[in-house]
């Protein structure tokens, strides 16, 4: 067992926070099957909460190496507008520049997106107009099954009660069977399920995005 320390995000966290993300944002793997710049990657996943919001996000440490950290956005409304006006615009000036949208794997995801039009325009469109909140957790593979992403949702869930939000969510792929285990375990319900459609490779893949939720209770 490790000896971790559990702490909120810092300035300097900023580069380790963003490597880890990417490490384990594809199902707990790599990011580049989908996303193939980690730095545009990075934008897109972390930066809101970097940037815009660094106070709702703790880390985990170990020997002072950062390998876990839980990204919390405590008003969906401010995140969606922020993401929309303010990071989104920049964002896609740098990925074309960086030639991202030339690569193979953007072509497949843009396939994607069209199919899963009414989750991305519809359904997603209905949470970003709640004043609740969502998160973003990772932890690293050799730290997995140490209760470092327990003990980093209780850290965010205390602070949320601080807030005087109501609700936490959490959007995980219904094939990642642990982190579906992981937020049943914490106490998350699944609130919506939605079908939902991945190109890998050439090859469609069919899955539901499973929507858990948490009620914020008050001590």
């Amino acid at each position: 067992m490790k000896n971790i320390i559990i702490r909120p995000y810092k300035k300097e966290d900023r580069q380790s926070l963003r490597d880890l993300c990417c490490d384990v944002a594809n199902r707990g793997q790599p990011i580049e099957d989908l996303l193939p710049d980690r730095e545009v990657a990075a934008d897109l996943l972390s930066k809101y909460y970097t940037d815009y919001e660094p106070e709702s996000s703790f880390i985990a440490l170990s020997d002072g190496k950062l390998v876990g950290y839980i990204n919390g956005g405590l008003d969906n409304r401010r995140y969606g507008l922020v993401m929309f006006w303010l990071l989104m615009p920049p964002l896609l000036i740098k990925a074309f520049k960086r030639g991202f949208f030339f690569k193979p794997q953007i072509r497949q995801l843009f396939k994607g997106m069209i199919k899963n039009w009414r989750r991305i325009f519809v359904w997603r469109k209905k949470s970003f107009h709640s004043h609740q909140g969502h998160l973003h957790i990772g932890v690293a593979d050799d730290c997995r099954g140490q209760k470092v992403g327990q003990r980093l949702v209780e850290t965010l869930i205390d602070y949320a009660r601080t807030t005087g939000i109501g609700e936490l969510a959490a959007s995980v792929h219904d094939q990642n069977k642990n982190a579906c285990h992981f937020f049943e375990s914490q106490g998350f319900k699944v609130r919506e399920n939605h079908p939902m459609v991945t190109i890998n490779h050439g090859k469609e893949e069919n899955y539901h995005s499973l929507l858990y939720v948490k009620t914020i209770t008050a001590h």
